[in-house]
């Protein structure tokens, strides 16, 4: 069913957002300030299903490409993005019927939603990961395969980079493994082009309605919005922030703690790196509130990925890890993590689209290298 999205709903949206973000996707609050002037007071943006699109029609998604370090020191550039979208509109036969986000996390979800201010069109209620991932292979439509041959384009604030993904993949590094497929070597040259860029680039890419029908993360968009406005309903109330949250994401809290440690380095176009916690009891929170005494540590490529508390991995991708600060429910992304920050560790289940075996070899620990099967949040009770 659509819905409308004002200008009054963008910090929500930012906030649901950076939740799903897992700590990537970029700044999701660099996003509401550029959104915020785009989105015009009086008007708004219709988010609609996939089957409310013209199946005849196309649907443009435009991302950015690069390490949330770097996007902390470059703002998200409209220029960009526009000469993305008009060169894959100028290489499409067909017309365009809709924007969407390729990831929902961080900042990625806002592009489309300027795009779709600036235009008049349609945004769509869904995403390609229902969360953030680090690389491009990650992503459903990836995993699950859509019509191919549709336009593909790299763009910076520089202009136009690439139009033909031929001419990309000649920057794609000799492969790492021989079994390595023709969507990993696309990440791997377009990473390449990133690093060479400066650090960030925007992909803008087409994808036909019959192909999103069958692979788009449904109601991503809806999910975000309705987790940032139970955080801030929950502070207007001076409410617990994290119990709106898990609430409303129908997520699992697992330790409330100070952040002691944090590792981090920039490695391959991507921030890696672990944080450690010291647990600490938490009068508000409705159960486990007696964290004094346990630890976590927490490994990220871009996104947190395995959470470890007392020695024992209890949660993993693709399943989302999200760490807030206990006291206001906000969000810590990887690239702001600094030791002192209180924060709660909080699960929230994948969409089913994710825990299929093709996805979980795309998306699952050992494609992060770690040699752990998946531990579902489906076992905590």
């Amino acid at each position: 069913m659509s819905f409308e999205i004002l200008r009054s709903d963008i910090s929500a949206l930012a906030l649901g957002s950076a939740v799903l973000g897992c700590g990537g996707g970029g700044n999701s609050y660099y996003g509401q300030l550029v959104a915020s002037r785009a989105l015009a007071a009086d008007s708004s943006v219709r988010v609609i299903d996939i089957e409310e699109m013209d199946a005849r029609a196309f649907a443009l998604t435009s991302a950015a490409v690069g390490a949330p370090l770097i996007c902390l020191e470059k703002p998200p550039s409209m220029s960009a993005l526009r000469v993305g979208v008009d060169s894959a509109k100028a290489l499409l036969h067909g017309s365009v019927g809709a924007f969407f986000a390729a990831e929902i996390g961080g900042l990625q979800c806002m592009f489309p939603l300027m795009l779709a201010a600036e235009t008049g069109l349609p945004l769509l209620d869904g995403d390609g990961m229902g969360r953030a991932f680090p690389e491009l292979q990650m992503s459903t439509f990836a995993i699950y395969g859509t019509t191919p041959g549709l336009p593909t384009v790299l763009s910076s604030d520089r202009g136009l980079l690439f139009d033909n993904v031929s001419a990309m993949l000649k920057y794609a590094p000799p492969p790492a493994d021989s079994r390595d497929s023709g969507d990993v070597r696309f990440e791997r040259a377009v990473r390449k082009i990133c690093a060479d860029d400066g650090g960030l680039i925007y992909l803008t890419a087409a994808f036909d309605q019959p192909s999103l029908s069958r692979t788009i993360v449904r109601g991503s968009i809806h999910l975000a919005l309705k987790i940032g406005r139970a955080v801030e309903s929950a502070r207007s109330a001076n409410t617990d922030p994290i119990a709106a949250l898990i609430d409303a994401g129908c997520g699992k809290r697992f330790i409330g703690g100070k952040i002691v440690d944090v590792e981090r380095h920039f490695r391959g176009g991507h921030d890696w790196g672990e944080v450690r916690l010291e647990g600490i009891d938490d009068s508000r929170a409705r159960s486990s509130s007696r964290d004094r005494g346990r630890v976590a540590r927490i490994s990220f490529k871009n996104e947190y990925l395995i959470l470890w508390l007392d020695g024992e991995v209890v949660l993993t991708v693709p399943d989302l890890i999200t760490l807030a600060e206990t006291e206001t429910g906000t969000p810590v992304s990887t690239e702001i993590l600094r030791p002192g920050l209180r924060v709660t560790v909080v699960g929230l289940p994948c969409s089913p689209l994710l825990r299929s075996p093709a996805a979980l070899r795309a998306v699952g620990p050992r494609a992060f290298g770690y040699d752990l099967e998946y531990v579902s949040i489906d076992r905590i009770d």
